[in-house]
């Protein structure tokens, strides 16, 4: 393969919370399926432990090597001349040094002038339905945000990502350099960076993990006296988990009937001869804590972790005058 052209790159081994990469692009943005800015905050902010387990790799990055091959193959087929340059290589943006991006796969077709980053994915067939047609610009926008970051890090113009299904079908969706959208994702980079990591400020929360992120531990304290506001919020949760557990029951009747109905048949098969219903066995193990501790209390106290965490339970009170 070619040596890296005039690109800066940064050493695969070199510490992740220095920069922004290609997969933490869509947590800045608040789109990506896996992390929300918050959590994307601590990973960046929190110090590394020194000594801690190799990262196992993915299923993904197993795989790699198997998708580019069959993109070459696939390209080759189509009768593209494919020039393969480099693959895994980190690159650090040339103004805002705390981007970077690693690129999958490069690659120059055609004898054009530029590369073209490849950003290589697997894909689980049943998330098929995400995913458009080969070769055209339908795929889940967290990866298009990957690519066009890479695309804004190599100051390049043309992109694509192979997406593996199953072992067998590999789909390309091209990706062309916007300027507008990268611009706007760089700013928003930006601030993510300066607002929150070097400031140490975290983003505002999302969801329910990040509220037991930013406050994992009461404060000593007075109980906080609800507002009118606060106070429908209580009796609004108050009035869901009651409906929760009403339908929770009627289900539980329902499912009652019919395993009643089946007795010692192991599937139901619905009118259109479809299964619906499967009543299985099934085989597993499990440990048995009491009988370790007592056969083996040694062991059983060497091995237990003690932990804390902050329950949240609403009470049973009197709503007269709410």
């Amino acid at each position: 393969m070619n040596a890296p052209d005039a690109l800066a790159v940064i050493a695969a081994g070199h510490d992740r919370s220095k920069f922004l990469g290609g997969s933490d692009i869509a947590a800045v943005l608040g789109i990506s399926p896996w992390r929300t800015p918050l959590q994307l905050w601590q990973d960046k902010t929190t110090p590394r432990v020194e000594g801690s387990p190799k990262k196992v790799f993915t299923r993904g990055q197993r795989w790699e090597s198997v998708v580019a091959e069959m993109l070459v193959e696939d390209l080759q087929r189509q009768g593209r001349k494919v020039e393969i340059l480099r693959a895994n290589t980190r690159y650090q943006d040339e103004d805002l040094r705390f981007l970077a991006a690693e690129i999958d796969f490069e690659l120059r077709l055609d004898d054009a002038d530029e590369v073209t980053n490849c950003e290589l994915k697997t894909v689980h067939p049943f998330r098929m339905r995400e995913w458009g047609d080969t070769g055209s610009d339908d795929l889940p926008v967290h990866y298009t945000a990957q690519v066009m970051h890479g695309l804004g890090v190599t100051r390049r113009r043309s992109g694509m990502l192979a997406a593996l299904f199953g072992a067998d079908e590999l789909r390309t969706y091209p990706v062309a350099a916007d300027d507008e959208t990268i611009a706007g994702m760089r700013a928003q980079a930006l601030a993510f960076w300066n607002d929150h990591v070097l400031a140490g400020l975290p983003p505002a929360p999302k969801n329910l993990a990040d509220l037991g992120i930013l406050f994992g531990k009461e404060a000593e304290g007075p109980p906080l006296l609800a507002d009118p506001e606060l106070a429908a919020r209580v009796m609004q949760l108050r009035a869901l988990l009651t409906e929760i557990k009403a339908r929770e029951a009627e289900a539980e009747a329902v499912e009652f009937d019919i395993k009643r109905a089946m007795r010692e048949a192991s599937e139901i098969v619905m009118p259109n001869g479809k299964s619906a219903v499967e009543w299985k066995s099934r085989k597993g193990s499990w440990l048995d804590e009491a009988a370790l501790k007592e056969a083996h209390p040694a062991i059983a106290r060497e091995f237990t972790r003690k932990w804390e965490s902050r329950v949240f339970k609403l009470k049973q009170f009197d709503t007269k005058g709410l």
